[in-house]
This record gives structure tokens, C-alpha cells and sequence, in this order.
């Protein structure tokens, strides 16, 4: 009787399979929205493991010249580059100009101006202030900016009018807020329906040098993890413990679903170019960054320097969640991630302009 030859085992197997199927699961988590399969949402933060375990394989094969086995780990790093490329800039996206053309834009989640002194309170919003002044952007997009936060930072000795800006905070309490020295065209902030989560948007219409741009200073849902929670993470939950978080992340990748699914709604109905700036609390490949990008606007992360640009401080190293997300009429450089630490976040900053040079 004749026996089929088993294939013979390679150890870059190690590398290529597991790899893949963190692709796979990555690819149909960032495409099948979580209130299907909630459980497929985070593979989108392990996609980027996958990308390079199969990079590391596919290296192997080819030293090792098994030419024939190089070409599954080929195909798969070809097909799901445009994800990793969302997570890993190599700065080849939007047309590049000098770093001083077009017109800024910031966004940084201020975590309440530290109010309740995480970090060290006042000193760190004199610190703010003083980062600040030297900033020339035209554009402040904050998120979690507290409802006394320009008073906060007057004791500091930070004003807004004396940057030239003028400051629209959200009506009630902490939540998005845009500081601009463009003239004001129209301001509404408004939040998601009851039934998306806590999502807040700031809305802003400006006339921007080439005219008028419509800005969404977004802060979609949180995981609202106490302290607790997070020292239960870094330490290892217990059985109920691991169940409560485990249900917290669920419904927070389906509130942001429904909120960026909400959201493009309101872009798209736009009569001006869109910039959406602010925390996503999502990773690059996942369900809501994929539909908000799926749509008329192109994430400004594209023409980063070379890296992850990662801008939340914490256990996850190089997670980014905060960011720009720019019209695909405009287009945009000097896109940069600041290695400051003021917040739980990271400032983003990026210059913004019409190619054409005409009014959009």
C-alpha cells in the first residue's frame, strides 16, 4: 500500500501559522462589526504581532532557500500590508510639501488638566501652558477639557485670547473643546444616542486659508476603567474579576462600532472638507477606525516619520489611539507625535492644505 509523504516540518512553521491566523483574525475583527462577533475586536491589537512573526518566518525561509515555502507568507504579508501600514508608518501616503506649508492642527486628550493631580497637578498645568505658548498650530482640538479648564489654566497664567485663540468648550461639564485663531463660522457639540454609549463630539466650521473646513473633535467611548481595574490587569484578574472587565471591553468595541458608524453619517453629509481629530480609544485596525476611514477622509498617520507613533502611556507600549483623520480633497505633512508627558496621552499635531491651492 502507498503511504502520502508528510510534509516535512520546518521550524519557521512556529513563526508562519501562528502569524497567520493573527492576520486572519485581525482582518475579519477590523471588518465584522462587534455587535456581531465582539469577540473577533481585539485580535485587531495583535495583528500587528502577526504581521511581523510572518515577516520573520518568510526571512528564515528565504536564508534557509526554501524558495517554494516563500510564497504563502508572501502572499499574506502582500495582502494585509495596507493594515500593518495603519499601525507602521513608512511615511509614503499624501503628497509632501515643505514642512511649513499649509496650516496646523493639535489634538491632545488633556485628561481633565490633571485636576485631580495624577501627575502633579498645577505643575503640570504650568507646564501645558507653557508648551502651549510655544505652539503655532491654528487648531487646538482637546479632549476630556474640563468645564473650568480656562480658568485652570489662568491660574497658570495661560490665556487663550493672548495666543490669538478663541476657545469653545464643551456647554457641561468635561468633554471636547476647540481652540482656534480662524474665524468661527458655526459651533455644535453634540453627543451619540442613548444607545451608542458616551461618545462626545465637538462640531466646528472655520474658514480655514483656503476655505471653509468643517473639524469633529471626537472622544469616542472609553473602556472606563477605575484604577482597580487596571491594577487588576497589570496583576491578573480573578475568575469574576477577568468576566466584569472582559464585559467592559465587549461593550466598549461595540459602543465605538455604533459611533463610528453614526459618525460618517455626519461626515459624509458635510458640505466642506472634513478633518475628525481626537481619541478614538481604538487601535488602527479595528471595526471603527476602518469604517471611519473607509469613508471620505484618510488617516494624516500615513505621512508620519517612520515608526508606531504611539500616543496612549500605557501597558500596551506604542498603542495608538489618538490621532487626525484628513478630507481626501486636502492634504497634509509634518505629521507628528509629541514625546511629551502631560496626560495619559500624547499630543498629535499635523499641517493641513488644499492641493489644488484652490478654495476646496
Amino acid at each position: 500500500m502507498a503511504y502520502s509523504k508528510l510534509p516535512k516540518f520546518h521550524a519557521s512553521m512556529l513563526l508562519v501559522w501562528p502569524g497567520i491566523w493573527l492576520l486572519v483574525l485581525g482582518e475579519f475583527g477590523s471588518r465584522i462589526s462587534p455587535e456581531w462577533l465582539p469577540w473577533l475586536a481585539p485580535f485587531g491589537l495583535t495583528h500587528a504581532l502577526g504581521w511581523i512573526l510572518v515577516a520573520m518566518g518568510l526571512f528564515w525561509r528565504v536564508v534557509s532557500f526554501r524558495w517554494m515555502k516563500v510564497v504563502v507568507p508572501a502572499a499574506a504579508l502582500a495582502v494585509t500590508w495596507p493594515s500593518f501600514n495603519r499601525v507602521f508608518s513608512i511615511g509614503d501616503g499624501f503628497v509632501v510639501k515643505a514642512q511649513t506649508e499649509g496650516w496646523g492642527l493639535l489634538t491632545f486628550n488633556v485628561r481633565r488638566l490633571d485636576e485631580f493631580e495624577w501627575l502633579e497637578g498645577e505643575l503640570t498645568r504650568a507646564e501645558l501652558a507653557q508648551w502651549l505658548r510655544e505652539r503655532d498650530e491654528v487648531v487646538w482640538c482637546f479632549q476630556e477639557f474640563p468645564s473650568d479648564g480656562k480658568a485652570m489654566l489662568s491660574n497658570v497664567q495661560f490665556s487663550f485670547r493672548k495666543q490669538g485663540h478663541r476657545l469653545v468648550a464643551w456647554p457641561d461639564g468635561a468633554g471636547p473643546a476647540i481652540s482656534t485663531s480662524l474665524p468661527v463660522l458655526r459651533s455644535n457639540p453634540w453627543m451619540f444616542d442613548d444607545g451608542a454609549g458616551k461618545g462626545r463630539v465637538m462640531e466646528l466650521d472655520v474658514q480655514s486659508p483656503e476655505g471653509p473646513v468643517r473639524i469633529f473633535n471626537v472622544h469616542l467611548q472609553s473602556l472606563y476603567f477605575s484604577e482597580e481595574d487596571y491594577m487588576a490587569v497589570e496583576q491578573g484578574p480573578t475568575k469574576e474579576e477577568g468576566k466584569r472587565l472582559w464585559t467592559m471591553l465587549m461593550k466598549a468595541y461595540e459602543g465605538r462600532a455604533l459611533q463610528s458608524d453614526a459618525l460618517r453619517e455626519v461626515m459624509e453629509a458635510s458640505p466642506y472638507p472634513v478633518i475628525v481629530a481626537g481619541d478614538f480609544n481604538d487601535n488602527p485596525v479595528s471595526y471603527a477606525m476602518r469604517r471611519l476611514t473607509g469613508s471620505r477622509v484618510r488617516d494624516a498617520f500615513t505621512v508620519a516619520p517612520i515608526g508606531l507613533g504611539g500616543t496612549h502611556l500605557g501597558t500596551i507600549p506604542g498603542l495608538r489611539i489618538d490621532g487626525v483623520l484628513v478630507d481626501t480633497t486636502l492634504a497634509c505633512t509634518a505629521f507628528k507625535t509629541h514625546q511629551i508627558e502631560l496626560s495619559d496621552h500624547r499630543p498629535v499635531s499635523v499641517n493641513v492644505w488644499s492641493p489644488s491651492g484652490e478654495t476646496p
